[in-house]
């Protein structure tokens, strides 16, 4: 058995599908569901179903403390984590992802393969197939001189982690942004654990954000790192795998014909690293300026600390 924590927030569009492509699974599993206050009928759906749900208030959400909460109550020591729009591409993605956690040596936390939604767009797809390849690996202290900061990537969309080992190290950060799973990631590979990709476990899930949401996406990005840097110093400088993948992505767009995108992904690539150099500095922007130009707005309102 193992425990699969949900947060959400008027998720109707997904919630019902999801928690159908939950109960196919073969994995035996509970399911918790901590929802903040949909306004949208998330809620009805869920309390027909088996699922264990819990409510909160919009305010009291935040990354950290509310994938902590889920960790206090999974009943089990192995607790998946998985967001709303995350949706298990077959009935074996828990299974999958469970037995590489469970057969990799060392191993405290593993995550899925994120394959684009159908009607992505190339952008997007791009963003998937290269972040999420279809070959799995182990990664540990000995990639970082290899790897960087690509070491520590991972994503709680679709991950699993051994409770045990994710309390003893404090549990996720509370005081940041986003990038909870990273921070955890990147502190278990320094003090010698090792983490898993696993691309036999796949969830569909993507995001064709619009320029303006790239740039608040980035900022965020951007304040995370600010945010974090004692723990991600060690592993090499965001900026220069931003690089590389921006000739790559020239070069996907290049190979697939789609010569006529090549101007928006310029944009799009202004208003990244616009977007990160200013959550770079975050500290020298006023509040109000900050809850403007943040995709995670309620973030602001909350006493950081950190």
């Amino acid at each position: 058995m193992v425990s699969v924590v949900v947060p959400t927030y008027n998720a109707i569009k997904y919630i019902d599908l999801l928690i159908s492509k939950l109960e196919t699974q073969t994995l035996e599993h509970e399911l918790i569901i901590i929802d903040s206050s949909s306004t949208d009928g998330t809620v009805g759906v869920i309390k027909q179903t088996k699922a264990r749900l819990y409510q909160i208030k919009p305010e009291e959400f935040n990354h950290g403390t509310t994938r902590n909460m889920g960790v206090e109550l999974a009943s089990h020591n192995l607790v998946v984590f998985l967001t709303q729009d995350a949706l298990p591409a077959n009935d074996k993605s828990l299974a999958e992802l469970v037995r590489l956690l469970e057969t990799t040596a060392n191993c405290v936390m593993a995550y899925g393969r994120q394959l684009p939604h159908t009607n992505a767009t190339a952008l997007s797809q791009f963003a998937r197939l290269t972040n999420y390849p279809p070959e799995s690996r182990v990664k540990s202290f000995e990639d970082i001189d290899k790897l960087g900061i690509k070491t520590c990537h991972c994503s709680n969309s679709f991950a699993v982690y051994n409770k045990q080992e994710l309390q003893r190290i404090g549990g996720f950060p509370t005081d940041t942004i986003l990038g909870e799973d990273v921070t955890v990631a990147a502190k278990f590979i320094l003090q010698g654990k090792s983490l898993a990709y696993c691309a036999e476990a796949q969830v569909h899930h993507s995001h064709d954000y619009t320029v303006e949401e790239e740039f608040k996406r980035y900022f965020d990005i951007g304040v995370f790192h600010q945010q974090q840097q004692s723990v991600l110093k060690p592993f090499t400088r965001a900026e220069s795998e931003g690089f590389k993948y921006i000739r790559a992505e020239w070069q996907y767009l290049a190979d697939k014909n789609y010569y006529r995108l090549i101007p928006e992904q310029l944009i799009r690539t202004v208003a990244k690293f616009a977007g990160y150099k200013l959550g770079r500095w975050h500290d020298a922007l006023p509040l109000t300026m900050k809850r403007r130009i943040s995709m995670h707005r309620r973030f602001w309102q909350q006493p950081i600390t950190g």
